[in-house]
């Protein structure tokens, strides 16, 4: 019976230690891939897989639960992947040749989703605190996409069609919200957020436009919808409450707008 005790428990403990052990599967199909793993902590899990030729990819996870799910699918192309932290989730998707992904997680419950197809783009997320989340979605060449998020419950969604395209998003505070979305060639949207439940939606279909907003305080919104070619769309917002809704459709339209106090609204609309 002694015995039959001692080997329950030394079972138990056996089963406990696998139970907190990190967990690793990493794939290589092609030639001259490079994949380094660095897990600390408990419970975490990494999931890679690169097909084809000199890709790159770094994971380091540091706590508990975090969770990495990496692909990609061509030659050239790189993955950095930082965790630190407990649950943060990043999912990376690259189809193509030359492009490049990172993340920098370090919080609780944070998540990233990234997909990128075509060559040579690059996305970049960046989070500090607790319940960010960020999807970042890019279709052609050259593209550009970075997001970094500072706070509590902030969202960012990227999405961008075409060539040559740049999106930046940059959140401090909580419940902040930016939707950036462009189809088009070498367009750029570039919005910032400092406080609390501020938003933007910008939406841009054409080329070389570019959408630009600050928000500083509460409750804040813009809205950016541009159709055509070298429109230009810039608001700052500080106070609480705001609202700045523009809209152009044609060519070489321009707005500067700015709002400083409690609850102003502006209502823009060009067209030629």
């Amino acid at each position: 019976m002694k015995k039959l005790f001692t080997g329950a428990l030394a079972l138990m403990a056996v089963g406990f230690t696998y139970a907190q052990a990190n967990s690793d599967v990493t794939t290589q199909l092609g030639n001259n891939n490079d994949a380094v793993v660095n897990q600390t902590g408990w419970l975490n899990d990494n999931n890679l897989l690169q097909d084809g030729n000199l890709n790159d990819a770094t994971v380091d996870q540091s706590g508990w639960l975090n969770e990495n799910d990496a692909i990609s699918m061509g030659n050239r192309n790189k993955i950095d992947v930082d965790q630190v932290g407990i649950a943060n989730y990043n999912s990376t998707e690259q189809y193509g040749n030359r492009n490049r992904a990172k993340t920098d997680q370090d919080g609780w419950f944070n998540y990233v989703e990234q997909l990128q197809t075509g060559n040579r783009n690059r996305v970049e997320a960046e989070q500090d605190g607790i319940l960010n989340i960020a999807y970042q979605t890019q279709t052609g060449n050259r593209n550009r996409a970075y997001s970094t998020q500072d706070g509590i419950a902030n969202f960012v969604q990227q999405d961008q069609m075409g060539n040559r395209n740049e999106a930046t998003a940059w959140q401090s505070g909580s419940l902040n919200e930016i939707y950036q979305t462009q189809t088009g060639n070498r367009n750029m949207a570039d919005h910032a957020q400092d406080g609390v439940g501020n938003l933007v939606i910008s939406q841009q279909t054409g080329n070389d436009n570019e959408a630009i907003g600050w928000q500083n305080g509460n409750g804040n919104e813009i809205y950016h919808t541009q159709n055509g070619d070298r429109n230009y769309a810039d608001d700052w917002q500080v106070g609480d409450n705001n609202m700045s809704d523009v809209s152009q459709t044609g060519t070489d339209h321009y707005h500067y707008g700015t709002q400083i106090g409690n609850g102003n609204s502006q209502t823009i609309t060009q067209s030629n």
